[in-house]
């Protein structure tokens, strides 16, 4: 039903993304579930935000959970069965997903946030940074964090695409470079830390002759203008854009895009 809130416990992949979309599509708000977080703390994510579904990718362990559970595999499911669950459209105030942070004391705290305010965060994006068709987002950051929205929802306001990265290589700058080669990745995005590991392996590979990357994203913790220095001379063809705001404020707040100038 409109605004219920469904659980989707998956890792990067098509399914999940999927599961994501039909979710939405449905009229309810989706509520992300890393497989890798621990069961309690996925037990209570599900309990404390009501969810009253969960979807679930084929291999996870499902958390204790006393709603209905339904594995998601779209090689599998029936197209009737998929009908059942689908709901009348949402208006732009209706939930579209819910997201926990850790809090200021470790305690999971759910965010909720509606369609008005995503849809205002992806336009404002697409008309600051525009991305075309030919434009190519690499969907790296866990869907467990805020960071993520616009890697999965981004590239549809533009007719640009998505590359899911594989589960576990966004722990390896060798593989991320690797990837962004192989696919032509446009778009990517990096916390601080994992930013200048890339930049170690951009040099090994010399990703500046031959990369297809224009803009790269960096947020979830302040960045050193030791490192913004160090990527405009490793990587001097691509924006730099560094990107604040609490999830309560509907992903980033404010951007600063890198002047190599100054």
């Amino acid at each position: 039903t409109n605004e219920s809130i469904v659980g989707v416990l998956s890792e990067r992949s098509p399914d999940m993304l999927i599961a994501v979309l039909a979710v939405l599509k449905a009229g309810g708000a989706y509520l992300p579930l890393d497989p890798a977080y621990p069961k309690e703390r996925l037990s209570y994510m599900l309990k404390d935000s009501g969810a009253s579904l969960l979807l679930t990718q084929p291999g996870c362990s499902a958390p204790n959970f006393s709603g209905e559970t339904l594995e998601v595999d779209m090689t599998s499911l029936e197209r009737e069965e998929v009908k059942r669950y689908v709901s009348a459209s949402v208006s732009d105030g209706s939930l579209a997903y819910v997201i926990y942070t850790s809090g200021s004391t470790g305690q999971p705290k759910g965010v909720a946030v509606e369609h008005r305010q995503a849809v205002s965060f992806l336009t404002g994006m697409q008309h600051q940074f525009p991305l075309s068709e030919d434009d190519i987002v690499m969907v790296k950051t866990s869907f467990s964090f805020d960071a993520s929205l616009w890697q999965l929802f981004w590239w549809t306001l533009s007719g640009a695409s998505a590359y899911l990265l594989p589960p576990g290589w966004e722990k390896d700058p060798a593989l991320i470079v690797q990837a962004i080669h192989q696919e032509n990745v446009t778009t990517a995005h990096f916390i601080p830390a994992m930013l200048n590991s890339f930049l170690d392996q951009a040099e090994i590979e010399r990703l500046s002759d031959r990369t297809s990357l224009k803009r790269v994203f960096a947020g979830g913790e302040p960045l050193a203008p030791r490192t913004a220095a160090r990527f405009a001379s490793v990587l001097p063809q691509v924006s730099l854009i560094h990107g604040y705001g609490p999830t309560e404020a509907t992903v980033d707040a404010a951007f600063y895009v890198l002047d190599p100038e100054r």
